[in-house]
């Protein structure tokens, strides 16, 4: 017999309120993070035991693709680097600004993955 546990609503309010771009696992943000605003952000927040989602615009700094998977890297040193591993290309060069969103993990304080993740070249800011 399974139990299912229901996180109360102020929850999905409680990783919001660390800064742009977080939010709740399959929710949006209020508003994506930029490359420069997410190590003040990300340093600062806690260890979660659920699925978080990061939200990220910035430009692919390297695209690379197995031929089943494809790898989006965004944001250029010092700014903290993520990995964005998805199923589709979406046309992404080197250069194009990306909005990329999809389960963050911190990898180490320069690293950030997004897996899965999806990622889109960013109509608005070009």
């Amino acid at each position: 017999m399974s139990v299912t546990t229901f996180l109360p609503a102020a929850s999905a309010q409680d990783v919001a309120t660390f800064g742009a771009g977080l939010a709740e696992a399959e929710m949006p943000p209020q508003r994506s993070a930029e490359c420069r605003e997410l190590r003040p952000t990300l340093d600062r927040l806690p260890e979660f035991d659920r699925r978080i989602d990061l939200w990220v615009v910035g430009n692919a700094v390297g695209v690379q693709t197995d031929g089943a998977l494809w790898y989006v890297v965004l944001c250029a040193s010092p700014d903290i680097r993520v990995l964005c591993v998805t199923y589709e290309g979406n046309g992404i060069q080197n250069d194009h600004r990306v909005q990329a969103r999809g389960a963050y993990s911190r990898r180490d304080d320069n690293h950030v993955l997004l897996d899965p993740c999806l990622a889109n070249i960013d109509e608005e800011g070009r």
